[in-house]
């Protein structure tokens, strides 16, 4: 595949990846609210089998989203790989926070409304972000161009 093609369909596809962002984000806000109170009275009449009709895909298709996003950036040099192995960590605790946090709301915690909403947002900014700096560093690499100083 020559590189012309291969810079279009990379591109074209970090694109569609910070739509799927946008628009999950969107959905999110349209959906439950963006004020703690808004997210507490979307949770509190929620049963634990709908809880678990929506965490149960959540986990599988972002679980699988996150294995292959953190494959792709362990091969990223330019970053030590102590580094890496925080922002994973990182990652992932953002990812259990927002998932986990609908637990205690739907108990009554509304405290936990406030996680929710930051750990939301601090997930889909962190993988978007874990995308577009994958994409870039490919590109230079591709074009020939020293990583150094990114």
């Amino acid at each position: 595949m020559n590189q012309r093609l291969f810079t279009l369909l990379a591109l074209g596809f970090g694109a569609l990846l910070v739509l799927q962002a946008a628009l999950g984000g969107w959905l999110f806000f349209y959906n439950i609210g963006i004020s703690p109170h808004e997210i507490t009275a979307h949770y509190a009449h929620k049963s634990f089998h709908g809880l678990v009709e929506v965490l149960l895909p959540h986990t599988l298709f972002i679980g699988i989203a996150l294995m292959v996003v953190l494959h792709f950036f362990s091969f990223i040099d330019v970053i030590s790989s102590n580094t890496r192995t925080r922002f994973t960590h990182f990652l992932f605790t953002l990812y259990v926070f927002d998932q986990l946090s609908v637990v205690p709301i739907m108990m009554g915690y509304e405290m936990f409304a406030i996680v929710k909403l930051v750990a939301f947002i601090g997930f889909e900014l962190t993988l978007a972000w874990l995308w577009i700096w994958i994409f870039k560093i490919t590109l230079i690499q591709l074009r020939g161009y020293a990583p150094s100083g990114l």
